[in-house]
Formats: C-alpha cells, structure tokens, sequence
C-alpha cells in the first residue's frame, strides 16, 4: 500500500472515530450520570491510573476534551496523583497525535511554497516560545495544536518541552478543582479555604500567561531592535 493510501485511510479512520464519539448513541456515554459511575467503578480498579492514561492517551488522537480526563483524574484520585497520571497521559497522547499530524502533513509546507518556507522557519526558530504560549493560554482543543505542531514540523524537543511546561498548570489547577469540589471537605471553614485556592488557581491561570505573552512580546522586539 501507498503512503498516500496509508495517510487517506488514517484519515477515515480518525475522521470516522470523532464522528461516532460525537454524532452516534457513544456520546450519551459522556453524561454525568456515566461519568458518575465509571468514577465509582475506577475507584475500585487496582490498574485504573492505566486505564486512565491509556484513555486519554487516544483520546488525544480522536480529539476528546482533554477536560473529560484531567477532571476525572483530579476525582478519582486526588489532586496530586490525578495531576500525575493526567499529565502522563497527556504527553503520551500529545506525543503520538504529533507525529500523526507529521505524518499526514508530510510534505505539506513544501507545496505551499515561500508561505511554507517561511512556516517551517518560524517552527524552527521560535517553535519553543511559540508553543509555549499556545499551551498556556486557552484557545483551540488540545488536538489542534498536537495536529499543527506536526504538520509545522515544530523540533521535536521544543515541542515536547513547552507541552510539558506549559499545559502543566491548567492540569494542576483542573485536577485541584476536581478534587476540592468532589471530593474535598462540606465543613464551612474548609469549603472556604478550598474555594479561595480554586478562585486564586483559576486567577492565575487566566493572568499569568497573559503577563508571560507581553513579557516575551517585549523581549522579541528587544532583540530585533539590538540586531
């Protein structure tokens, strides 16, 4: 077989996987009231932090909200362990919908002429920043930004890095979150003292990348100027 036949059968196949997750019965598998239970069955799982990374590992490829999986994991195991295995599963499941996109764009920049050169010079150059920013700011679902750094052809290493650093808090703060409102202590003074943390986390998460935009903004104009 061919690889364009390989690469359009790789696209059905993912195209027709999002359709049945989103516009067959599998999506009322998504309700609360499932979602309740398989947190309910999890916990009683010896290898559920396995299953859990294991899921939202494909769920990247397939585009299921990263969200499903980072609060479920906050839930079903506590903030810290949660934070852990979400993030496992997150570089795993960003990692292999990366080079899904690489390999279905492959040689895509090229036809695109100077457009393109200029693309895969700026994922050379700037592919750490770039990416870094888009992780930490919301935006677009999770699987975009693994499918464009593909088909980019962003460095390896930089993409890999700045996804680690810079999807890290959102999946610290969710998996907190999770925890403090399912699980955490209906006392007054602790309901308080956890919704305080939850507002500050959340907080920070909307003004810190904003003010880490604006700071590196301003470094790149320095540098220009100085050359």
């Amino acid at each position: 077989m061919s690889r364009r036949a390989i690469k359009i059968a790789l696209v059905i196949f993912i195209g027709a996987v999002v359709v049945a997750l989103y516009f067959t019965p599998l999506r009322q598998y998504f309700t609360k009231e499932h979602i309740r239970d398989a947190i309910a069955t999890m916990r009683s799982l010896w290898y559920a932090p396995l299953i859990l990374i294991f899921g939202y590992a494909i769920g990247c490829v397939f585009a299921v909200p990263a969200s499903v999986f980072v609060i479920a994991a906050g839930v079903i195991f506590g903030w810290k362990l949660g934070a852990v295995y979400a993030m496992t599963g997150a570089m795993f499941g960003a990692t292999a919908s990366y080079f899904v996109g690489r390999f279905l764009g492959e040689g895509l920049l090229d036809r695109l002429g100077k457009a393109g050169e200029r693309l895969a010079e700026q994922a050379k150059s700037s592919g750490f920043l770039s990416m870094l920013i888009v992780r930490l700011i919301p935006g677009p679902p999770f699987a975009v930004w693994n499918y464009a750094a593909g088909i980019a052809r962003v460095p390896v290493r930089d993409y890999v890095l700045a996804t680690f650093l810079g999807t890290l808090p959102a999946h610290v703060i969710f998996t907190y979150s999770a925890d403090a409102i399912f699980n955490g202590s209906m006392t007054e003074g602790a309901a308080i003292k956890r919704l305080s943390v939850v507002a500050a986390l959340l907080i920070a998460m909307v003004v810190g990348p904003l003010l880490l935009k604006r700071w590196l903004r301003v470094r790149a104009a320095d540098q220009i100027s100085g050359t």
